[in-house]
């Protein structure tokens, strides 16, 4: 199929939030895709029921592994673009347009939807605005690309970023994809975004933001090292 869309939709325990994704979602893609992350609700009935593809995990292994799955799915697809976007509701599907848009101008390769491109958004607590920002920093350091949003869910790629794509973290994906896609030398860039506050369920990745700046903190190094071993 001709400019065929597609997008992935990591969740775990969303049903209260998954068939509007999916719906809206749809509206802009040819095809979702939602790897369930071994949800104990309704999240994988759901889903189907509504059209989706579905990939469930036979136990909770993180996003990071949810994304690998996806990806590997995608891989035998190979669409021509691929858009990430989170199963809880706060992105915004309509922005989908906005996010490609740079994509299919041959502008850019990888694009980011930043919440953080113009200002801090008011529906995200201090410790994980804080916690952002110096991720961000961390990232566009190790990238040598300047970023103002690097944990953001809600990307898209091109089908050369999808085929060179080989992530290792079962915890997370965000910054890791963006060092291997920078380090590999496509072009990244980031496009203004709003989120949604969530209505339902509670952030699983950033429960606990200390364990959780520290795990990124080791990703995102080991990463950088390993790229640089196998450059």
């Amino acid at each position: 199929m001709p400019n065929q869309y597609l997008a992935i939709i990591p969740a775990f325990n969303e049903e209260k939030s998954i068939a509007a994704v999916i719906h809206n979602t749809n509206k802009y893609v040819n095809q979702v895709l939602v790897v369930d992350d071994q949800s104990t609700d309704s999240t994988r009935k759901i889903a189907r029921l509504h059209g989706a593809i579905v990939i469930s995990h036979p136990r909770n292994k993180g996003v990071g592994a949810a994304m690998r799955t996806g990806i590997a799915y995608a891989k035998r697809l190979e669409p021509n673009i691929v858009v990430i976007i989170d199963a809880d509701g706060q992105h915004k599907p309509h922005d989908i347009p906005r996010l490609i848009r740079p994509i299919i101008a041959g502008e850019a390769d990888l694009v980011l939807g930043s919440r953080f491109l113009y200002g801090k958004p008011v529906n995200m607590s201090q410790i994980k605005k804080v916690g952002n920002i110096l991720t961000t920093f961390a990232t566009s350091l190790l990238a040598g690309v300047k970023f103002t949003d690097t944990q953001t869910g809600f990307r898209a790629f091109n089908r050369k970023v999808l085929l060179s794509l080989d992530l290792v973290s079962d915890f997370t994906y965000t910054q890791e994809m963006i060092l291997a896609v920078c380090h590999k030398g496509f072009r990244c860039t980031e496009v203004a975004i709003q989120m949604h506050t969530r209505r339902y369920g509670k952030s699983k990745v950033a429960s606990k933001p200390s364990l959780y700046a520290l795990k990124v903190l080791v990703i995102m190094f080991s990463t950088y090292l390993r790229l640089k071993i196998h450059r």
